[in-house]
């Protein structure tokens, strides 16, 4: 019976193990978030600190983001279009590419390219910087890397999320208009006119505010990551890679999340 019951009671024990260490992960992350973002706040020339990190990081991602974004647009657009001119409601498509594109897509790619492009960056750095002891250097000189080092790169991430959004959101209507309007012949005045039946204020508020969440959130997981690493050129790597991963997870879970708070009970309407 013992040996019966031993199989699932191992299998319950590694469950669990797991669930502490990623509950002890998220906890670390959201400390450091918390702190890093405070004290960054009280560094002198903290602020300037977060918008040049905010540059650097617009700058690596505002190609990627543009080169991802656009294309998924105008493939919305051919298959949609598809449909609806089945049905005679070609007219419809302008809107549906504005809402799908400021309420998803947008904001979910936009975040996936910081996080695989800005936050491995992050991550490395960091990783780098623990590896050379250039960490433990400030600390034995009184400073708090956290707020020197970690807070303006969690800041500017925060701050780069809705510069991207806003690129992303006119790369997927490009996207969309050029594959509709050039590519398909739909009329260029029935495109423009009924654009704006599928842009609504509080969704473009909506999009940028889930982006400074998704900015702030994969900024503080990749500086964990750095901050953790292995003091080897592997850690490095591996810092890296596990700041990647984890921060598009959370992107696509926070993304489900927060849509289904705000659309799930109507329906996205």
């Amino acid at each position: 019976m013992s040996v019966q019951a031993q199989p699932p009671i191992a299998l319950l024990r590694a469950l669990g193990v797991s669930a502490v260490d990623v509950a002890r992960g998220f906890g670390r992350v959201v400390v450091l978030l918390v702190q890093a973002t405070v004290l960054g706040l009280k560094e002198p020339g903290g602020l300037q600190a977060a918008v040049r990190q905010a540059i650097i990081i617009t700058s690596r991602c505002a190609l990627p983001v543009a080169l991802v974004v656009g294309p998924v647009g105008a493939m919305m657009a051919l298959q949609s279009l598809t449909l609806m001119r089945t049905f005679g409601v070609e007219r419809q498509l302008a809107p549906l590419a504005a809402a799908v594109v400021i309420r998803e897509l947008a904001p979910g790619f936009a975040s996936v390219v910081v996080a695989m492009q800005g936050g491995a960056a992050i991550a490395a750095e960091l990783a780098t910087m623990r590896l050379a002891e250039e960490l433990d250097a400030l600390e034995v000189m009184g400073l708090e890397p956290r707020g020197l080092i970690a807070g303006p790169r969690i800041l500017g991430a925060a701050v780069a999320g809705p510069l991207l959004n806003t690129l992303a959101i006119v790369s997927g209507i490009t996207g969309s208009y050029l594959m509709a309007v050039v590519v398909l012949g739909v009329p260029h005045t029935v495109f423009v006119e009924s654009l704006p039946e599928g842009i609504n204020p509080s969704d473009l508020i909506t999009s940028q505010l889930k982006t400074m969440v998704f900015g702030a959130g994969l900024g503080a997981i990749c500086a964990s990551a750095g901050f953790s690493s292995e003091r080897s050129t592997a850690g490095v790597g591996a810092a890296a890679n596990k700041a990647v991963v984890t921060s598009v997870v959370f992107v696509l879970v926070s993304n489900y999340l927060l849509n289904t708070a705000l659309f799930g009970l109507r329906g996205g309407g």
